[in-house]
């Protein structure tokens, strides 16, 4: 009997990794934020004590990065890696699972992230590498696989 649970437990391990080795080459994603939030997606109304409202725009992509779940949870992942080089910041994160509300890209628009636009990513997503390179206006490249 231990002769025939062994050719099985050395299929299984070569399916495990060739299951492995099919998620560590999955092709790139490359995930798109709006190079700038359009005027017309924005409505301001009057204040009741006089304050007439303005809008500044237009407002360009500052930054980005990948949320544990969907705007409301405020669920920005810290844990990333970073590397710098003399023309762009990159950094990489962990998506790993579990992630209950799923993995959601947020673009930050307006010098301090005054306006966040978010998109939920494929839930097959384990790995994104958003490169920012230092220049104005921003231009931030992201890849996921």
């Amino acid at each position: 009997m231990a002769i025939t649970l062994r050719p099985f437990a050395l299929a299984m391990t070569f399916a495990s990794l060739a299951v492995l080795h099919k998620a560590s080459t999955a092709a790139p994603q490359r995930i798109e934020c709006p190079k700038e939030v359009p005027e017309a997606t924005i409505r301001l109304v009057a204040t009741d004590n006089g304050w007439k409202p303005y809008k500044s725009f237009p407002l360009r992509l500052n930054s980005a990065a990948p949320t544990g779940g969907p705007p409301e949870l405020n669920a920005d992942l810290a844990q990333f890696t970073t590397k710098r080089n003399k023309t762009a910041r990159m950094d990489t994160y962990d998506l790993s699972p579990p992630h209950p509300g799923g993995i959601w890209m947020k673009c930050g628009y307006g010098a301090s992230n005054e306006i966040t636009l978010h998109k939920q990513l494929d839930d097959s997503i384990t790995q994104c590498t958003i490169t920012q390179k230092n220049a104005s206006p921003s231009e931030i490249e992201i890849v996921c696989r």
